[in-house]
Order: structure tokens, then C-alpha cells, then sequence
């Protein structure tokens, strides 16, 4: 039997398309090789959000030589300019948005998959956590992304088909969606009139948390990546409902405005703290994460202090922190790249250093009140998950399975790490 292997580089979405190409592969009766190396099949799913994993594909590209039999196919977020040197070192290149080709490309033939990549669903990784992506595409062109380039302007899946996805999902035994989108809070779907009439809210966003809401068997819904401009008081409410987890990402890049400015980010640090203060109001313990880079074009010194500033008055749970890095076809790429690597190091382990200061006294809080976990790894000695405020707990000598749902009290704490009581000494409870 032929075999096939994904290289997966990126977010979620990255993930969520690697699962289509998987079903894709499956129908067609291949099975999924162990190892790039004794794969027929080699299939990258790129990421040109960020230059490093632009190399790591150049690099793949020219260890693969090494085996000349298989087939080596990139797709997913691949820039333009990046496109003609890359399609002379693979066998194919192809958009993720046209399976078609995919499956053309193997068989010759077309039977499973159509124009709507949506309609070829997932082989998702697991029975008990699915992402459901409900729109693709980019409108706000952040003058430093790439995403607008390589996944186009915004569309959004019908309503129908994303409950239609989940409920299927809830009878296989799923606990736990997580919603999918380039910008997900600017849901627009062209179906509204399957919302149900008792649905109490305007913006579509959060009138599809109600809807998910509802579906028996979810417990856990959460939802990446939304834009602080399309963070509707609507929305902000729909996080109360009870299956929402205790947690929201959402980018703030910069503590600057005239950074904020240049990045055409479209808010003030005003506008992103009032957003804050009205999720406060209505979930005063839920957990923020963000995204911040640093050393953009024109980030003095002092703007970085803002930034600074700023994340100590919010006091994020986590941050996902980068050093600026130009990506060709961006606006910022025309831009003087005028603040050098070792300050960007500099300030990227600064930031960190507050991060992880604020994480730890954040946790600390935690100790002796009871989290719920989501089990998704177990070990001879303890099994992990994540609780619902999307933070990782250890358990020690757990008797509960992958899948499971537990009530842990916790003893100790790390930056990254609650650690719960002895499944022994009655510290943790399974739920179901």
C-alpha cells in the first residue's frame, strides 16, 4: 500500500488544512507513513508568515533529494514571489484552497473533492478536540502579514455547514471545539436565516457561539484568531456563555500608537484597553493571551517601553512574542528594517522576562482552588491537559485516560504549569 506524510509548519488553520489533506489521502486508500522517509508522498504545508519557517522549507526542500522516489508537494500559506522557485524543487505546488488538484495530481482523477475545500472534511487527529474552521481569508492587510497574499480576502463557510460539521462531531464524542479563522470575529456568513429565531444576538460571531452553545455533548468552545476592531460588545457577552472557556487570545502586536499606526493595526491602545475593561465587566478572572512583536520599523525605544508599560497594566496570562522580520510583498518590507537583531533580541528577552514574571504570580493564585482538565497526553506517572483557562496542568499518578474530563486541585505551580494532587489522595476527581 502506498504511503503518504505531512509536514505540518504554522498555526492552526495550517493544522486544521493538514487534516483535509489527510482525508484526502485516506479516501484514496493510502495510509499514513511513520517517518518522511519511507513515504511515496511527502506533503509540506507551509507557513510564510514568518521568514524562519520560509527556511525550514528551502530546507526540507533540498533534504528531500535524498530520496528521489517520493513525490514532494507544498501548499498552504506559500507567497507568490516564493511560489516560481519553489515549484522547480517540488513535484507539485498547489493552493490548499484546490484539492482538486491534489487529488488530481495522484490519481488523475476527481471524485472526492470539489471547488469548496470547506466540503472535504477533516481527518481530525483525535475524537475528543476538533478545530472547525468557519471562514478563511484576510481583510485588514497589517502592514507586516502575509496572510491577505497567500489566503486572500475573507470568506466565510454557511452556518449550516459548520453546525452541521459540529453536531456530527458531538455524536462522535467531542468535548472540545475550537473555532477557526484568519479573523474570525468578522464572521459574515451569507445563510443568517439558519440562526434560530430565539438567537439573542446581532453580531453573526456571536450569534454562532449561541448556536454552538447549544449543541449537546460540547463542553469547551474557544475560538482563534480574533482582531481587536471586530471584538463587538456582542461578542464580548457570548464569552459568559456556559460552555465558553475561562480564556481569550487576542493580538495586540503593540503598547504604541504610532506603531500601532505603521502595523495599520486599525485601534488605539485606548480602544484595545476599554475592549479589556468591558471583558472584565463581564468575566472579571477569565485569562488573556496575546501576541506581540518587536523591533517593527521605527520602534524606538520608547515605544517599546509602552509596550512594556502596557502589558504590565493588563498583565496578559500569556504572550506569544516574535522579533520583527520583513516578509517580501508586505507593506512593512518597504520600510527601513532599521532596528538591528541584537536589539530585538534584547527587547524580544526583556518582554519575555516580564511575561514570565506575571504568569507565575498569576498561577500562583491557583493554588488550592480546583481547575477543570481536559486530559490530551498521559504518561507511566501523571497525564496532562489544559484547564478552561487554556493553562497546562500535570496530574500525578493518574488513573484517568486521554479524553477524560477531571477536577483538579492544585498544590504547586510553575510559569507554564499547575500541578495537581495525587489522583490517590482524593485531589482529583473525573467528571466524565
Amino acid at each position: 500500500m502506498s504511503k503518504f506524510y505531512i509536514i505540518t509548519f504554522g498555526c492552526q488553520m495550517n493544522k486544521s488544512d493538514s487534516e483535509r489533506i489527510k482525508a484526502v489521502f485516506e479516501h484514496l486508500k493510502y495510509s499514513e507513513a511513520k517517518s518522511k522517509e519511507e513515504a511515496d508522498y511527502v506533503v509540506i504545508n507551509a507557513c510564510s508568515v514568518k521568514q524562519a519557517a520560509t527556511d525550514r522549507v528551502w530546507s526540507l526542500m533540498h533534504e528531500m533529494k535524498q530520496y528521489p522516489d517520493a513525490k514532494v508537494l507544498l501548499t498552504g500559506c506559500v507567497l507568490p514571489e516564493d511560489k516560481v522557485p519553489f515549484e522547480k524543487g517540488f513535484d507539485l505546488v498547489f493552493d490548499i484552497k484546490n484539492l482538486k488538484e491534489l487529488e488530481l495530481f495522484i490519481t488523475k482523477e476527481n471524485k472526492y473533492t470539489d471547488d469548496n475545500y470547506f466540503s472535504t472534511l477533516p481527518s481530525y487527529s483525535n475524537s475528543y478536540q476538533a478545530f472547525v474552521p468557519i471562514m478563511t481569508g484576510c481583510n485588514n492587510y497589517c502592514s507586516y502579514c502575509a496572510v491577505p497574499y497567500v489566503r486572500g480576502r475573507e470568506s466565510s463557510r454557511d452556518v449550516k455547514d459548520v453546525l452541521a460539521e459540529i453536531r456530527e462531531l458531538s455524536k462522535n464524542g467531542c468535548k472540545e471545539i475550537q473555532l477557526l479563522g484568519q479573523n474570525v470575529n468578522s464572521y459574515d456568513p451569507s445563510d443568517t436565516e439558519n440562526f434560530s429565531g430565539r438567537n439573542p444576538y446581532v453580531d453573526n460571531f456571536a450569534r454562532l457561539l449561541w448556536e454552538v452553545n447549544t449543541i449537546k455533548g460540547i463542553t469547551r468552545i474557544h475560538f482563534t484568531s480574533s482582531h481587536p476592531k471586530d471584538m463587538s460588545e456582542d461578542v464580548l457577552h457570548a464569552l459568559t456563555l456556559p460552555r465558553m472557556v475561562n480564556y481569550l487570545h487576542l493580538a495586540l502586536q503593540s503598547g504604541d500608537d504610532e506603531v500601532l499606526e505603521a502595523m495599520n493595526r486599525k485601534y488605539s491602545v485606548r480602544e484595545y484597553f476599554t475592549i479589556i475593561k468591558k471583558l472584565k465587566r463581564y468575566k472579571p478572572n477569565i485569562a488573556i493571551g496575546t501576541d506581540i512583536i518587536v523591533g517593527f520599523p521605527g520602534e524606538s525605544v520608547a515605544a517599546f517601553e509602552n509596550t512594556l508599560k502596557f502589558y504590565k497594566k493588563v498583565k496578559f496570562d500569556i504572550s506569544f512574542n516574535a522579533m520583527y522580520s520583513p516578509r517580501s510583498g508586505t507593506e512593512s518590507a518597504k520600510l527601513e528594517d532599521d532596528v538591528s537583531y541584537d536589539e530585538k533580541k534584547r527587547r524580544w528577552h526583556e518582554l519575555q522576562d516580564v511575561m514570565e514574571e506575571i504568569a507565575l504570580n498569576k498561577n500562583k493564585k491557583y493554588i488550592g482552588k480546583k481547575v477543570s482538565v481536559l486530559i490530551d497526553k498521559k504518561e507511566k506517572d501523571f497525564c496532562e491537559g489544559n484547564s478552561r483557562e487554556m493553562k497546562r496542568v500535570r496530574v500525578n499518578g493518574c488513573m484517568g485516560e486521554v479524553g477524560d474530563v477531571v477536577e483538579v486541585e492544585v498544590e504547586e505551580v510553575m510559569d507554564w504549569m499547575l500541578i495537581g494532587g495525587e489522583w490517590k489522595d482524593k485531589k482529583v476527581k473525573l467528571v466524565k
